[in-house]
C-alpha cells in the first residue's frame, strides 16, 4: 500500500487529481436541483446549444498545439507550444467576433436559435478563448505534476460559476443572462489561477515569442493540427450531435430535458474518466520516454473504470425516473425517462475514453484520427431518417456510438500490446 501512495505513482497522481476533479463537480451537481427550480427547461436548451457550439470552436482555437505541452522533453519546448497555443488563440477570438458581427442574423437561423436568446453569439468568442486559455495551462500543470493545483483550479471554477448563476437567476433583471455569464466567468477565474500557479515569479524569455522559433514549433509538431483538428471536430461533432438532432425534429424544451439527461449520465465522466486520462497520458508518455511497458498500467485503468461502472448503470436503469422527479421536481420526470435509453452509451464511453491517451501518447494520431472519424459517420445517417418518436432517437443513437467506442477499446488494446511486445 505505501508504494502506491508513493509520490509519483500512477495511484496517488490520479487520486490527487481525481479527487480534486470529485469536489469540483459536487459543486455543479449539488447546485442542479436549485438551478433547475430557477430556470426553465427552455433556458437549459439555449445553455446546451451553447455549449455545444463552445465544443466545437474550442477545437480549432488553440489548434490543438495545446495537446503537445506534455510531449517535449525539453522544457522550452514546451512552454513555446504554450504560447503557440494562446496566439492561434487570440487570432481565432477575433475571426469569431468578426463572424458573428457581419452574419448574425444568418448564424440565428443556421443555429436555430430564438430570438431572445440571441445573445449568445457575442459571448461566444469570449466564453471559447478563455475555456482554450485555461486548458492550455492545465497541461502545463500536468506535465509539471501540479496536480494539487490542477485540482484546485477545478473547484475555484465551479465555485465561481454556481455562485453566478444562482446570484444572477434569482435577480429578475438578469436571470435570461445568468447560466452564460456564470459560465464563462467561471472559465476566466480557473485561467487567472492556473496562470499565477505556473507563472509566478517567472519571466518569459523573447525567444517565446520569437517568429523563427515558435514557425520551426509549429512545424516540428504539425502532427498535432494535421491528424486531430478534423477528427476533434467530428468528436465535438459527434457529442454535439444529439442537441443538434433533438432541435431540429423537436423543440428547444426537449432539448432542455436532454441537457439534464446528458449532464447527470456524464457525471462519471467529468468526476472521474477525464482526470484519469489527463494522469496516464502524462505516465505513459513518461514511461515510453524510458522505453517500459505499459500494458499494466493500461490494464489496471480498465478494470478500474469497469468497476465503477456497473453500479452506475443498474441504478439509473431501475431508478432514473423516480429520482429525477424526487431531486430536481416533477417536470424533469421526462429526463428521467431519456436517461435510461442512454446509460449504456455513457458508460461504454466512460470505460474506454480516458484509455485513448494510450494512442496519444504513442503519437498514433493517425489511427486516432480514422476512428474519430468513422464514429462520426456512423451517426450521420440519424440527421436523414425519419424515426416515429425520440426515444427511437436515443436508442439508435446509443446503439450506433456505443458500437463505435467498444471497437475503439480493441484499437487501444491493440496497439498497447504491440508496443509491449516491441521492446522484448
Amino acid at each position: 500500500m505505501g508504494n502506491l501512495l508513493q509520490k509519483g505513482s500512477l495511484f496517488r497522481d490520479v487520486s490527487v487529481l481525481v479527487s480534486g476533479t470529485v469536489l469540483a463537480q459536487l459543486i455543479p451537481v449539488l447546485l442542479q436541483p436549485v438551478l433547475k427550480r430557477i430556470f426553465e427547461p427552455e433556458d437549459f436548451g439555449a445553455f446546451d446549444l451553447y455549449l455545444k457550439i463552445l465544443g466545437i470552436l474550442f477545437v480549432i482555437y488553440a489548434m490543438k498545439y495545446d495537446m503537445g505541452v506534455v510531449l517535449p522533453k525539453n522544457r522550452v519546448k514546451a512552454l513555446g507550444l504554450l504560447v503557440l497555443s494562446i496566439v492561434f488563440s487570440f487570432f481565432f477570438t477575433l475571426v469569431s467576433i468578426l463572424v458573428v458581427v457581419l452574419f448574425k442574423h444568418p448564424l440565428i437561423v443556421l443555429l436555430g436559435i430564438q430570438p431572445e436568446y440571441s445573445f449568445i453569439l457575442y459571448l461566444l468568442p469570449f466564453s471559447t478563448l478563455f475555456f482554450s486559455l485555461f486548458n492550455t495551462f492545465n497541461y502545463l500543470l500536468i506535465r509539471d505534476k501540479k496536480f494539487v493545483a490542477s485540482a484546485k483550479n477545478k473547484v475555484i471554477r465551479r465555485s465561481v460559476e454556481g455562485s453566478v448563476q444562482i446570484g444572477m437567476g434569482l435577480t429578475g433583471g438578469t436571470k435570461l443572462f445568468g447560466l452564460f455569464v456564470g459560465d464563462i466567468l467561471g472559465n476566466f477565474a480557473y485561467f487567472v489561477a492556473a496562470y499565477y500557479q505556473s507563472f509566478r515569479g517567472f519571466k518569459f524569455e523573447k525567444r517565446f515569442f520569437n517568429y523563427r522559433f515558435l514557425k520551426s514549433l509549429a512545424k516540428e509538431y504539425s502532427d498535432l493540427p494535421k491528424y486531430n483538428i478534423v477528427p476533434e471536430l467530428l468528436n465535438a461533432g459527434f457529442f454535439a450531435a444529439l442537441s443538434f438532432l433533438v432541435l431540429s425534429r423537436f423543440d428547444i424544451r426537449e432539448l432542455g430535458f436532454m441537457e439534464l439527461t446528458q449532464r447527470i449520465l456524464a457525471i462519471p465522466s467529468a468526476f472521474i474518466s477525464y482526470s484519469i486520462g489527463q494522469v496516464l497520458l502524462q505516465r505513459l508518455t513518461e514511461m515510453i520516454n524510458k522505453r517500459q511497458k505499459i500494458g499494466k498500467e493500461v490494464y489496471h485503468i480498465l478494470y478500474l473504470l469497469l468497476g465503477m461502472t456497473v453500479p452506475f448503470v443498474l441504478l439509473i436503469l431501475f431508478f432514473a425516473e423516480p429520482l429525477f422527479s424526487f431531486v430536481f421536481g416533477k417536470i424533469w420526470i421526462v429526463s428521467g425517462t431519456y436517461a435510461k435509453y442512454l446509460v449504456l452509451f455513457y458508460a461504454v464511453a466512460f470505460l474506454v475514453s480516458p484509455l485513448s491517451q494510450v494512442l496519444i501518447s504513442l503519437q498514433e494520431f493517425k489511427v486516432n484520427a480514422m476512428w474519430k472519424i468513422g464514429r462520426f459517420m456512423v451517426v450521420l445517417p440519424l440527421f436523414f431518417i425519419s424515426l416515429d418518436n425520440i426515444k427511437t432517437y436515443l436508442l439508435s443513437y446509443a446503439i450506433l456510438g456505443g458500437g463505435a467506442y467498444i471497437a475503439y477499446l480493441y484499437i487501444i488494446l491493440s496497439h498497447t500490446n504491440k508496443y509491449d511486445k516491441s521492446l522484448n
